[in-house]
């Protein structure tokens, strides 16, 4: 049987532990996830097409041609985006648009994502919003210790009543 942490110290340390274990299961479980309901399609004309299309945007982008991966998704919604450095193209995009220049648009829209980093910004964003929820976390756990400790409500009873 496990004994409950007594000290706000080793509570603290145990929501840490706790939500650090809590986010790397959620982050693991959203890409396996991801990697797996994604319905690719393999069609090396249709690839090899959008490829053609996208070489020149790449260069403007400062991306490097064979860096970024162009990958057919199997929906029927007219959608892309990207993923680290795979761009994602719905077949439904290819299908219902009606010249190649709305094509050549939603690559360059994509690939204006990759360059211009958004996804890293992103994550460095949710990585500092990580970081405060824990620092919240453990000055919640350290107040709502020392208010029960004094009997006083202060920052610990905020809501309560």
């Amino acid at each position: 049987m496990l004994s409950r942490p007594k000290s706000t110290i080793a509570r603290a340390a145990r929501a840490f532990v706790t939500l650090s274990l809590a986010a790397t299961v959620a982050v693991t479980g959203t890409v396996s996830a991801f990697a797996q309901n994604v319905p690719v399609v393999r069609d090396a004309e249709i690839e090899a097409l959008v490829r053609a299309y996208a070489r020149p945007i790449f260069r403007a982008a400062g991306l490097p041609e064979d860096g970024v991966d162009i990958v057919l998704v199997n929906d029927q919604s007219f959608n892309a985006f990207v993923a680290g450095s795979r761009l994602f193209i719905n077949t439904g995009a290819l299908m219902s648009a009606e010249t190649p220049n709305e094509i050549i648009g939603v690559i360059a829209h994509e690939a204006g994502h990759i360059a211009g980093g958004h996804q890293q910004k992103l994550r460095n964003q949710l990585e500092r919003a990580k970081t405060m929820a824990i620092i919240a976390t453990l000055l919640g756990a350290g107040n709502h210790g020392t208010g029960a400790t004094s009997k006083s409500r202060g920052l610990a009873g905020a809501g309560m009543g």
